[in-house]
């Protein structure tokens, strides 16, 4: 199995001795934007949540539609919706056999000819690769694939990655921005450990692509990641969640890489799609924005240390 810290492109460099500043500003409530869920039993007293509902909405939903679009950061796109069992795409589908295939460079000499002719390369990562990380794990998940197959799979999918890196990054800026972003999976996400270091590794292209000093970790928990998080400066820590089940272990890390980061104001975001379906359990969990995908989840990151959504 190949080694994830070599896959992932973990970043490297020293500790920026400054700060970070993030943008609070006071916006109309978007009472239609997020249908909030029913009280589960037991869950909180009517009061509570209604102290909860109100803070989302007078400060998680204006900073997200500061950030993005409220139809995109809420929404899921288009091919992550087509991607889900029964309705993949064909090309999806197609592409899907040339990474399982035994050839290792058929996938990567199709992207390079969907290159040539004329499609962007984020329009690639977005609607080809990513869908097809989702459907390779439903097809590993259903037994269609063995582990071995799967994991092979999406480490071919990562390797594209570092293929079109140089190309992919020459569309972005050109110059550092300053900034540090830390990219982990949240505790306890290790069933999936290669459909994560995939989404991990597409994140950190659009994070290096804006400048910034993209730093992924397979692993959010043990001595290694405390002391990481203890040493380094960060501006940003995105976690990765695959669902809602492991809340309290998230807010739990949450509150300690800013209790232990040397920047005390340290910005959190949450990927996954429980926080997009439902952004009033970013409270929940203590991160400051969600993140819809890795496009969007660069330009909040801007938007939380004070830049503009997008570069000039």
């Amino acid at each position: 199995m190949p080694d994830t810290r070599q896959s992932v492109f973990t970043g490297t460099g020293h500790a920026h001795e400054r700060g970070s500043a993030g943008s609070r500003e006071a916006g109309e409530p978007l009472d239609n934007l997020v249908a909030f869920p029913p009280l589960a039993h037991g869950a909180g007293t009517p009061a509570t949540m209604a102290v909860l509902q109100r803070a989302v909405r007078w400060e998680v939903l204006p900073r997200l539609a500061l950030a993005h679009p409220a139809s995109q950061a809420l929404s899921l796109h288009p091919r992550q919706r087509a991607a889900q069992p029964g309705r993949v795409p064909d090309d999806i589908r197609e592409f899907c056999n040339l990474v399982l295939s035994k050839d290792p460079d058929v996938a990567t000499q199709h992207v390079a000819k969907l290159c040539a002719e004329g499609q962007l390369l984020e329009t690639i990562y977005l609607e080809l690769l990513a869908p097809s990380a989702r459907y390779l794990r439903h097809l590993w998940q259903e037994d269609v694939c063995d582990f071995a197959e799967a994991t092979l799979a999406l480490w071919r999918l990562q390797q594209i990655f570092r293929d079109f890196s140089t190309v992919f990054r020459s569309t972005g800026s050109q110059h550092s921005c300053g900034l540090r972003a830390l990219l982990a999976p949240a505790p306890g996400e290790t069933h999936e450990l290669g459909y994560l270091m995939f989404e991990l590794a597409l994140i950190g292209e659009f994070f290096r692509r804006d400048g910034w000093d993209a730093w992924v970790e397979p692993k959010s928990s043990g001595v290694e990641f405390s002391s990481l998080v203890r040493s380094q400066w960060f501006d940003v820590v995105e976690f990765l969640v695959s669902g809602d089940k492991r809340l309290d272990a998230l807010a739990s890390i949450i509150r300690t890489v800013r209790r232990d980061s040397p920047n005390q104001g340290l910005r959190v975001l949450v990927c996954g799609p429980a926080f997009v379906q439902h952004p009033e359990l970013v409270l929940v969990v203590g991160g400051d924005m969600p993140a819809a995908d890795a496009k969007v989840g660069v330009a909040q990151a801007r938007n939380l240390v004070g830049l503009p959504a997008t570069r000039e």
